[in-house]
């Protein structure tokens, strides 16, 4: 489950810092997405001619604000597992006061 993070609906605190502070109160599986990053990042799409010699894009080259809808979205996601049993309920509800305990005291964060 990924959540998109608005930092200026928290004073502008930082989605790393909010991430820091997730984790510090337990929540460690809070995420941020790391493989999981634009694909015109990834080096496959910087080189492809290193796997695909000849290949007939192997000049093009991908710069950061190419694709800034996508880059804007993994810049401001962080990553949950879903928790479907019945008996992950608690934990899910840990996380949600996490969250809520985090939101409530952003100010001391900035």
């Amino acid at each position: 489950m990924t959540l998109t993070y608005r930092p200026q609906e928290l004073g502008g605190l930082s989605v790393e810092r909010f991430h820091q502070a997730l984790v510090a109160e337990g929540a460690v599986e809070f995420d941020r997405p790391g493989s999981t990053c634009p694909m015109n990042q990834l080096p496959l799409y910087q080189s492809p001619a290193m796997l695909f010699p000849g290949h007939p894009h192997a000049h093009r080259r991908y710069r950061a604000g190419d694709f800034p809808v996508a880059e804007h979205t993994h810049a401001h996601t962080i990553k949950l597992p879903v928790w479907h049993r019945e008996q992950d309920r608690p934990l899910a509800e840990q996380y949600i006061r996490a969250a809520i305990k985090v939101s409530d005291h952003h100010k001391e964060l900035l």
